[in-house]
């Protein structure tokens, strides 16, 4: 896989980040809510850099598309999303990470690696997931 395929995939998968914790936020309490907001902008954030990367390439950015599969009944479901999905972009950073020797863009992939490790252990904690973490974010497989 190119960089720039990496780099695609990446935003398509921050673009499903976006659109999906704007429907599990709705199922949290007070509490969690706030931290599926701060996810929220920190997952635009990185898709605009993302997008920003792509576009200095002269490659065009995938468009979000209309809608995702990300309906979720309950607080219980809502966490595993956030857990799934936090755990699905460790594994996309990562490979960033290891697919690139552009030093911007590998510490902008260790950034993105290490937010979205953090987020998946506190999701995880928060859902009552034990153990929280992982030894090798970026290596666990997404339930």
């Amino acid at each position: 896989m190119t960089v720039t395929e990496r780099l695609v995939t990446l935003v398509e998968a921050e673009h499903a980040a976006v659109y999906a914790y704007g429907v599990l936020g709705a199922r949290l309490d007070d509490a969690g809510r706030r931290i599926a907001v701060t996810a929220y902008d920190s997952h635009r954030a990185r898709r605009d850099q993302l997008v920003a990367a792509l576009q200095a390439a002269g490659v065009t950015a995938p468009a979000p598309l209309p809608s995702y599969d990300v309906a979720v009944a309950d607080a219980p479901a809502a966490l595993q999303l956030a857990v799934r999905l936090e755990a699905g972009l460790s594994v996309r950073w990562r490979d960033l990470v290891a697919g690139t020797d552009d030093q911007a863009l590998r510490r902008l992939a260790v950034a993105g690696l290490q937010e979205t490790a953090v987020r998946a252990a506190q999701w995880r904690r928060r859902a009552g997931v034990t153990p929280a973490t992982v030894a090798l974010p970026g290596t666990d497989t997404p339930s």
